[in-house]
C-alpha cells in the first residue's frame, strides 16, 4: 500500500489534523511524520512525499496557530488544478497554498468564529447561524464541491499514490427531521379549539373539516408519512435516520407534539430505523441544564449519541459542550440558505477544538441538501431542485464520498405547500442511490 510521510522539525497540532484529514479521512492512508531533530528542515515550509515523488508545501500562519497573522491579512485563496482553495502563500515551493492549513480551516470552521453570537446581520441570520452566503467557499464558487476532499484525491495523483478509499465506495444517507410529528394529533383540547377557531377566523375551512375528521379517527394525521419515506428506504435497501423533537411545546420555533403521543410513534418507527434526538431551539439557545433535562428524557425513549440541532443551529464553538455531554456525531454541519459542503467535506470527519488546539473524539457528519433550502430559499422547481440533487451527488461519486440528504416528514406529506413533493422525494433517492 502506498505510504505518505510529511517532513517537518515541530509539526503544529493544527498540521497534524490537517494531514489527518487529507490522507486518513479521505484517502485511507497513514501518515509518517519525519520530525528533524537536526533542524535541517526550513521552518517555512515542509515536504509532503511518496516512495516516488515529493511535493514542497509552504506554511500559513494558520497551521502556526498565528490566528491574529491570519485574520489581519485575511485567508488568501489560490488556484490550482482547476479549483481554488484557502490558505495562499506565495514563494518557492511547488504549491503556492499550504494544503494542511487548507483542510484545518474548511473542516474547523475557522471562519465562523468571530462572529459567534451575532444575531440578524450580513453573516449570521435571525437564528443566529453562519448565512452560506457570507462563506468564503461560496465567494470563491467553490461550495458546490466537497472541496477538502478533492484536494486529496488532487495530491495523491501528483504524488503517485494509490488510495485506499476508492471512487466506488460511494454511499447515500437518507435522514429525516420529525420536528413537528403531527398536524393536529397530540395537542390539548384547548390547543385544538383555539386553532379551530382560528381557521374558522380566516375561512380555512379545509383545514376545520381535516382537523375534525383526523381528532375523530376518520382520516390518518396528514403528516403522518412515517411508512412512506421508511417503506422507501427499505425497498431501497437503505437505512433510515431520523432525528426527532421532543421538546415541550414553545412557541415560536419548538412546535413539537406531546410526548406520551410520541412515545408510541418513537417505538413504531425504531423497529424500522434509529430514531435519533433533535435539540430543540429553546435547548440550543439556554444551553445548561434545559439542555441536559431535554437529553435526559430522550435517552428513555432514544440515541443521545447522535444528533442534529433543530434549525441546524449547532456549530463548531458548540463542538466541546456536545462531546462533553457524550453526543459524539453531529449531523448538524451544513447551511439552511444554500447548498453544498460547509466544511468543503462530504464524508464524517473529526471535530477539531480551536480553544483547545486539539482533535476530538467528535464526529461530524455533514450534509448537502435540505428540502427547505430548495423550496423556501431558493424557490426552486420541481426539475430544478432534482438537478442541483444530482449535480452535489455527482460531486460525491466523484470523491467516493457520502451523499447525505435532510428532508422532513412534513415535506413528504403531500400536504399543504409540500405538495407534489412526495413524488421529488422518490425522485431524489433514485438518483442518489449508490
Amino acid at each position: 500500500m502506498s505510504k505518505i510521510s510529511i517532513s517537518y522539525n515541530s509539526p503544529t497540532e493544527r498540521m497534524r489534523y490537517g494531514a489527518d484529514i487529507l490522507f486518513k479521512t479521505c484517502l485511507g492512508l497513514e501518515v509518517d511524520w519525519i520530525e528533524d531533530s537536526d533542524n535541517k528542515t526550513d521552518k517555512h515550509y515542509y515536504n509532503i512525499s511518496s516512495p516516488t515523488k515529493s511535493l514542497k508545501c509552504p506554511i500559513h500562519s494558520l497551521s502556526f496557530n498565528d490566528d491574529l497573522a491570519a485574520r489581519s491579512s485575511g485567508v488568501v485563496w489560490a488556484e490550482w488544478k482547476g479549483l481554488k482553495f484557502p490558505a495562499e502563500v506565495l514563494g518557492m515551493t511547488d504549491l503556492m497554498f499550504d494544503p494542511l492549513a487548507s483542510a484545518f480551516f474548511c473542516c474547523s470552521r475557522w471562519e465562523e468564529l468571530p462572529s459567534q453570537g451575532d444575531i440578524d446581520t450580513e453573516i449570521r441570520d435571525i437564528h443566529g447561524r453562519y448565512r452560506g452566503v457570507a462563506s468564503a467557499a461560496y465567494k470563491e464558487g467553490m461550495l458546490k464541491t466537497p472541496l477538502v476532499e478533492n484536494l486529496a484525491w488532487i495530491l495523491a495523483n501528483e504524488l503517485g499514490i494509490t488510495p485506499k478509499q476508492k471512487k466506488i465506495d460511494y454511499d447515500y444517507q437518507p435522514t429525516i427531521d420529525i420536528d413537528i410529528a403531527f398536524a393536529y394529533k397530540g395537542r390539548s383540547n384547548f390547543h385544538n379549539i383555539v386553532a379551530g377557531f382560528r381557521d374558522i377566523a380566516l375561512l380555512r375551512w379545509g383545514a376545520v373539516y381535516e382537523r375534525m375528521r383526523v381528532l375523530r379517527k376518520h382520516i390518518q394525521d396528514p403528516y403522518d408519512s412515517y411508512n412512506f419515506f421508511l417503506t422507501l428506504h427499505e425497498q431501497s435497501n437503505l437505512m433510515t435516520k431520523c432525528f426527532m423533537h421532543f421538546a415541550d411545546y414553545k412557541r415560536p420555533y419548538d412546535l413539537g407534539v406531546s410526548k406520551h403521543v410520541l412515545h408510541p410513534l418513537i417505538d413504531r418507527i425504531s423497529r424500522r430505523a434509529s430514531v435519533n434526538w433533535h435539540p430543540s431551539y429553546n435547548a440550543i439557545s439556554e444551553r445548561g441544564q434545559v439542555f441536559l433535562s431535554e437529553m435526559e428524557d430522550f435517552e428513555d425513549v432514544g440515541n443521545t449519541s447522535e444528533i442534529r440541532t433543530h434549525f441546524l443551529r449547532g456549530q463548531s464553538s458548540m463542538w466541546r459542550e456536545f462531546q462533553d455531554s457524550q453526543i459524539y456525531h453531529d449531523y448538524s454541519m451544513g447551511y439552511a440558505d444554500e447548498p453544498g459542503f460547509r466544511a468543503g467535506m462530504s464524508r464524517p470527519f473529526p471535530a477539531f477544538d480551536i480553544e483547545k488546539n486539539e482533535p476530538m473524539e467528535l464526529v461530524i457528519h455533514p450534509f448537502a441538501i435540505m428540502d427547505s433550502t430548495l423550496k423556501s430559499y431558493l424557490n426552486l422547481n420541481y426539475e430544478q431542485s432534482l438537478d442541483l440533487v444530482s449535480e452535489l451527488s455527482d460531486a460525491v461519486r466523484e470523491v467516493g464520498g457520502v451523499m447525505i440528504t435532510v428532508w422532513h416528514n412534513t415535506s413528504v406529506s403531500n400536504h399543504g405547500i409540500w405538495e407534489g413533493w412526495q413524488s421529488l422525494y422518490e425522485d431524489v433517492v433514485r438518483r442518489c442511490l449508490p
